[in-house]
């Protein structure tokens, strides 16, 4: 009801994330992880479309819900040990490969696309700066600028691309570096100038 009213298409989605994560690579990355030892009951697959579509829209889960969405996937009733023990520094390994392998997914694909006005550009990038500060024992590498005091201060400069939706670069500066200098210096090293 909630994907019919934004119009979305839940099959769409669904066909994605499947394209993303197949069960070869599960099962693989579940080996190379140490997850899976042998193949037995429990199928890495079936642990992490539980784990990971499992939640819903609820915030928390117990792991006996949980285990009821695995066996409701699977079809196969577990005991409660052989459900428990699989929640180890391995399934966490194996968790955060296929967390990678999202962000990099979601890296590649453009998120927008520029109105016909800036058609001209392949992209928009939005440059901000911040000025952090820091212990005072690191006032010789990284000196304050603006400070009657002995202060250290780092000025963290992120670049930011409007279609991909996402930072670019980070980089940190010391803190009398203008601003126009900031963004040119990854911009240069590609061949390319911003426009400002």
């Amino acid at each position: 009801m909630v994907a019919r009213h934004l119009n979305v298409d839940i099959d769409l989605i669904m066909m994605e994330l499947c394209a993303l994560f197949p069960p070869e690579w599960l099962r693989d990355k579940a080996k190379e992880t140490g997850l899976i030892k042998r193949e037995l009951k429990i199928d890495p697959v079936y642990i992490f479309w539980s784990l990971s579509i499992g939640y819903g829209v609820f915030l928390q889960r117990t792991l006996a819900a949980l285990k009821r969405d695995h066996e409701r996937f699977s079809k196969q009733i577990l005991s409660d040990s052989s459900w428990y023990y699989r929640f180890t520094p391995e399934l966490v390994a194996f968790l955060r490969e296929c967390v990678v392998r999202g962000v990099e997914y979601s890296a590649q694909e453009p998120g927008r696309t520029l109105s016909d006005r800036l058609s001209p550009f392949e992209d928009v990038l939005i440059q901000d700066s911040t000025i952090v500060r820091l212990h005072s024992k690191l006032a010789k590498i990284w000196p304050a600028t603006r400070s009657r005091k002995v202060a250290a201060g780092v000025k963290v400069s992120v670049l930011t691309s409007a279609v991909a939706f996402g930072p670019k670069s980070v980089a940190l500066f010391s803190e009398n570096t203008s601003e126009v200098k900031t963004p040119r210096k990854g911009a240069m090293d590609k061949g390319q100038d911003p426009a400002y």
